[in-house]
């Protein structure tokens, strides 16, 4: 009999587990969808793994990114990792849609390292139209921060 409750128990959690994701996936305003060079660490302060869905409820939210791609110079060369610290994307998810993020070009290691240096990216919908965002470093996230409360 107690074989008997435990599965019971058992079914009851994965039932309740399955119920809440059909009620969480229709308060996500948008999904986050990202180069292979690009992996989030957090959104809005919250680890993620990166097996994780990304995806964001309506407002505003900072996610914590990281670039990282190997550059060879021929084929015997067995590369070199570029890899950045923190990025921080900012943007706004006001209605439910795909976002993409799109970088520049990086062909080689020194394209890298400028991206690093000064962060471009675009973010646009599933139409192709771009979404106003803003990619920094650590350093001008804090600036950005700092600017705010003085005001």
């Amino acid at each position: 009999m107690s074989a008997y409750k435990i599965s019971a128990s058992r079914f009851s959690a994965a039932l309740l587990m399955f119920a809440s994701l059909f009620i969480a996936s229709g308060s996500f305003a948008a999904e986050l969808n990202l180069p292979d060079n690009l992996v989030i660490k957090a959104i809005d302060g919250q680890a993620v793994s990166s097996f994780d869905r990304h995806q964001l409820t309506a407002g505003k939210h900072v996610v914590e990114l990281k670039y990282r791609d190997i550059f060879a110079v021929n084929a015997d060369d067995s590369g070199s990792w570029v890899k950045s610290g923190p990025l921080y994307l900012t943007l706004t998810v006001a209605e439910q849609q795909s976002l993409q993020l799109q970088l520049p070009t990086l062909d080689t290691e020194a394209e890298a390292k400028a991206f690093i240096r000064s962060p471009q990216l675009q973010v646009v919908d599933e139409a192709g139209q771009a979404v106003p965002a803003e990619i920094m470093t650590h350093g001008g996230l804090m600036a950005d921060w700092l600017a705010q409360l003085r005001r």
